[in-house]
């Protein structure tokens, strides 16, 4: 393959949907977009086939039937077969001839070997529980990349030509500003992000709260079981504001003193270990006081952020964090969390995976 990723009809296969609120697949897709290649969004399985233009310019949201059910115990000749019968379909029904294959889900297209040669496939696995058939997807991908150590090294058993490459940063290009903060407290902790994820330490944010009575506590996202939280809203310093549009997320944590990751680490160590939000928390500039967050161990050592791994020490860092606000909000920190987001950006993630692709080409 041509070593640069521009000009390109790329399949990009989502574990998630077009209209799923944006996460790292859909920006991998825009950002390849911005640079002239034509990407083909593979939504999951659905009742229909059909390719819709997006928002995005040369991007393109398709619908499939998927393939047949329970492939994964058929033999491999057949898995192979079905495999490259459905994706000549797929590419007689986006009208291209695909120069590029890029999955983020193992659970269909697994066996890239039953794609023509000159093909090149990549196998990017950003979420732990994409364990579906992992081996083979990395096995027979041209490269392997990995958003934690946790995967690679897994990805590592199958395939030598894996990288890690860690979350992406986005960019907003157009901030909204109009988020107006609740609260009387001078000091100001926030949290943004779905509040019904399983991971969240809910008995470590009630002890801060009343740990903390002259911090004002912020959570935004979606939050479909708040009911069953209602000690939580009875506090004085909580306030809660929703999901918030993504334009509206810079704004919301440039208002936070301090921002925090509050989850049940030691429940679930490999799925927490680089979660997606701590890029826009360091884009932001503000301190970040998380439990403990694996693959961000060197940020911590640097005094980016600061973690821990049980309640006791966090409840200890957070009262000495809130007390010196001042130091770990200083310009130069600010300036380095910024900095360290931009190395991240998306852009610079797809520079780096060119890099990969030419050093085994």
């Amino acid at each position: 393959m041509n070593l640069k990723l521009k000009n390109k009809n790329i399949l990009l296969i989502s574990p998630e949907p077009w209209n799923h609120i944006f996460v790292s697949k859909h920006h991998y897709a825009t950002h390849l977009a911005a640079r002239g290649n034509k990407v083909f969004f593979l939504n999951p399985p659905s009742n229909q086939e059909q390719v819709e233009k997006t928002d995005i310019e040369n991007v393109f949201s398709i619908q499939y039937f998927g393939l047949i059910k329970g492939l994964r115990l058929f033999p491999k000749f057949f898995q192979k077969y079905f495999i490259s019968q459905k994706f000549k379909q797929l590419q007689k029904l986006c009208k291209v001839k695909f120069d590029l294959v890029w999955s983020f889900d193992n659970s269909v297209f697994f066996d890239f070997s039953a794609l023509p040669n000159e093909v090149y496939c990549i196998s990017q696995i950003v979420d732990w529980n994409q364990n579906f058939q992992f081996s083979r997807a990395s096995e027979t991908a041209d490269l392997c990349l990995a958003s934690s150590n946790y995967i690679l090294e897994k990805q590592k058993k199958y395939n030598l030509k894996s990288y890690k490459v860690g979350h992406g940063f986005n960019k907003i290009q157009n901030e909204l500003t109009n988020i107006e903060v609740l609260g009387s407290n001078k000091v100001k902790c926030g949290y943004a992000g779905n509040l019904d994820i399983q991971y969240i330490d809910w008995n470590l944010v009630e002890k801060l709260l009343d740990n903390f009575p002259n911090v004002d506590f912020h959570f935004a996202g979606q939050w479909n079981s708040k009911n069953k939280f209602s000690n939580i809203f009875k506090k004085p310093n909580f306030y809660f504001y929703g999901r918030l549009p993504a334009d509206s997320l810079p704004s919301f944590y440039k208002k936070m003193d301090l921002l925090a990751l509050i989850y049940q680490y030691r429940k679930y160590p490999q799925q927490l270990a680089n979660p997606h939000k701590m890029m826009e928390y360091l884009a932001s500039g503000k301190m970040i006081l998380a439990t403990w967050t694996e693959e961000y161990f060197d940020l911590s050592s640097d005094n980016f952020i600061k973690m821990n791994k049980n309640t006791a020490d966090f409840i200890s860092t957070f009262k000495d964090v809130v007390h010196n606000l001042e130091y770990w909000n200083n310009d130069a920190m600010i300036k380095s969390r910024i900095d360290f987001a931009n190395q991240n950006s998306y852009s610079k993630q797809i520079d780096k995976i060119e890099k990969y692709i030419k050093s085994h080409s």
